[in-house]
């Protein structure tokens, strides 16, 4: 061991950072799931996990597209309502910064 296994560690962990920053510049996908995992969605939210909150939601959504068709205003209505935030663009950039910085290793 001794003094060199900190570099070492310190070494594999940029290494994996490095990896991870690569995967968002080449426009890796996150899913939902992961995104909004229960952890975020306990803290934030209303709901265990966000199959719940769209279950709950008055929209019906099953797809990307269908995410995409739903009003707004409409959309915002409800993420103010029963979330701690008052828009659908203001929750997913906060999950999406959560996520980032765990991935990233901070």
């Amino acid at each position: 061991m001794g003094r060199n296994s900190g570099f070492d560690d310190l070494g594999k962990q940029l290494k994996k950072m490095e990896r991870n920053i690569k995967d968002y510049e080449n426009g890796k996908e996150v899913g939902f799931n992961e995104l909004f995992n229960e952890s975020f969605m306990r803290k934030y939210t209303d709901f265990g996990n966000i199959d719940n909150f769209f279950e709950e939601s008055p929209f019906t959504v099953e797809t990307n597209e269908d995410l995409e068709n739903i009003d707004d205003s409409k959309l915002d209505a409800y993420v103010s309502q029963t979330t701690r935030f008052s828009t659908w663009e203001a929750m997913l950039n906060e999950a999406g910064k959560i996520h980032l910085t765990k991935k990233l290793g901070f």
